[in-house]
């Protein structure tokens, strides 16, 4: 069986389309630390994100997905963890 990841912009904006080729728990990781409920994650983007437009298209997905939106009433003002994006 195959696991998509589908990122998209609602309602009409563009889709994009992963195949996921590894997935892990947290506990597996055994990331220890505290995330703070409600912290917020610093997005970080490769250079390759600003080279042309579809990578760009793509940098504004994640964005959407990934990042808090400014003002939310339930976002914190800190951040505990990184989110880091980047082409291979």
């Amino acid at each position: 069986k195959d696991l998509y990841l589908w990122v998209t912009k609602a309602p009409n904006g563009p889709s994009a389309k992963f195949l996921v080729s590894n997935i892990h728990t947290m506990e597996e990781l055994r990331l220890t630390g505290n995330c703070l409920k409600g912290s917020r994650p610093i997005l970080s983007f490769d250079k390759a994100f600003d080279s042309s437009p579809h990578m760009q298209i793509l940098k504004q997905l994640f964005t959407s997905a990934f990042g808090t939106p400014k003002g939310h009433p339930k976002s914190k003002p800190f951040v505990d963890h990184i989110m880091n994006f980047s082409v291979a």
